[in-house]
């Protein structure tokens, strides 16, 4: 198996994994093993989806990375989220059943839970029929796997709750597929700024985190509202609206008193439209060229912008994308083409690799593979290079873009360790009420 770009999909190459019907939740588009011809790719183009898992000899041991039940459950999510926007399009927010979207949550976090090798944040494989839509698709998704991630975070910054609900991120995600529902209210030329601009400045468009908050408040949870109220907050202060202050005025909102599910959200937005273009409702279909993830992963948590951010949230952004998606076929500073097998956070730039000798060519003409498109797991093979000890190779390209300048090494081996992180806070915690 091997995760191809839409662009760099050729004739005869066999879909690994099935595509899903962008409006249809839990219709399935194309079967796996169908084999790509020229208008199976262009229709594939149209609705937008970004890649597709393809067969490719030798490459049995990647299946552990992809989950079908997990991109099922992600189908039926993102239908959903398009739902929820067509609803408040209309105007009806009132009508949507806030119990079939905790459903659809819950059983993505399920998937996620059951398959922890597969939980990583891959690029879509679900088409969406709006930029909007993907975006909310995909800021719920990459929410969620850094809910998850964080868990005890959540137990020490939600103190007052027990346990058990403080590590529950089901309004977390209602809150993130919903966190830009207020733009569908703004007036169309405060839109078509936006979509021209993309001007964070613009106090109309700034009014779109108070219009959704006023539009869901009353029909979910004080958290998953807080989202939509505060995902454009800024951990150094910089971030809006500001909180009116008792006296009159007004007062910045920063660090901890920014609810955490509003700055975990905030780092799964700025991550997607980093990555992709920042449309908004209204804004014209286009073909999309996605930056890649370790460009942004180097700007967000090692770039002045960081300030901008939780670091235990960025930790967990470190933790749940990698720099170069295992599956990726990128291109070694040799020049030899080669697939990445797996990565590690403590060096996210050094993956292990396997050079495959005759490319992405080598996947055209590829047979169907037993089990619908899944082989049963396998061992990487031998001669897989470990570039954390290859000083003198490293990735070059990827995702069409020349890499060699974006590679980054992290402070220390443990400076983006989740769980050492909370252990040392709470430990901190503990000594500050001892004393």
């Amino acid at each position: 198996m091997l995760r191809v770009a839409i662009r760099e999909a050729a004739p005869g190459m066999r879909l690994a994994l099935p595509v899903y019907h962008p409006r249809r939740p839990g219709t399935v588009l194309l079967k796996a093993g169908v084999a790509l011809d020229e208008k199976l790719i262009e229709r594939l183009r149209e609705i937008e989806l970004k890649e597709v898992w393809i067969n490719y000899p030798g490459m049995a041991f990647l299946g552990r990375f992809v989950s079908p039940e997990m991109q099922r459950a992600r189908s039926e999510l993102s239908h959903h989220i398009l739902s929820a926007i067509d609803v408040a399009s209309s105007g009806a927010l009132a009508e949507l059943d806030y119990t079939e979207y905790r459903r659809a949550i819950v059983q993505v976090v399920e998937q996620l839970l059951r398959s922890p090798s597969a939980a990583y944040f891959v690029e879509e494989l679900c088409a969406t029929s709006t930029p909007h839509g993907r975006h909310a698709s995909s800021v719920c998704f990459l929410s969620l796997l850094m809910g998850l991630k964080l868990g005890d975070y959540l137990v020490a910054e939600r103190s007052r709750l027990p346990a058990p609900h403080a590590r529950n991120v089901t309004s977390l995600g209602i809150g993130a597929m919903l966190h830009d529902v207020g733009m569908l209210r703004l007036p169309p030329d405060a839109l078509g700024r936006w979509n021209r601009h993309h001007d964070e400045s613009d106090p109309e468009w700034r009014s779109h985190a108070k219009i959704g908050f006023e539009m869901i408040r009353r029909s979910v949870d004080p958290s998953a509202s807080a989202v939509v109220l505060h995902h454009h907050q800024a951990f150094d202060g910089s971030g809006f609206p500001r909180r009116r202050a008792p006296g009159g005025g007004s007062i910045v909102v920063a660090g901890q008193d920014i609810h955490v599910f509003a700055r975990i959200v905030a780092v799964a937005d700025a991550f997607d439209r980093m990555c992709n273009s920042a449309d908004a409702p209204g804004a014209e279909k286009h073909p999309q060229q996605r930056r890649p993830n370790v460009a942004v992963l180097r700007e967000m948590c090692l770039g002045p912008s960081a300030a901008r951010f939780d670091p235990m949230v960025l930790r967990a952004l470190m933790n749940c994308v990698p720099a170069y998606p295992p599956g990726s076929v990128v291109t070694l500073s040799s020049g030899e083409h080669a697939v990445v097998c797996n990565w590690r956070v403590q060096d996210p730039c050094r993956p292990r690799v396997l050079p495959i000798a005759e490319g992405l060519a080598g996947a055209v003409g590829v047979g169907p593979m037993a089990g619908g498109g899944i082989l049963d797991a396998a061992e990487e093979p031998a001669d897989t290079i470990d570039l954390a000890i290859t000083p003198d190779l490293c990735i070059a390209e990827a995702d069409g873009f020349d890499v060699s300048t974006e590679n980054f090494l992290l402070p220390t081996g443990d400076a983006f360790s989740v769980d050492k992180a909370v252990r040392a806070q709470l430990n901190r915690a503990e000594s500050l009420k001892a004393s």
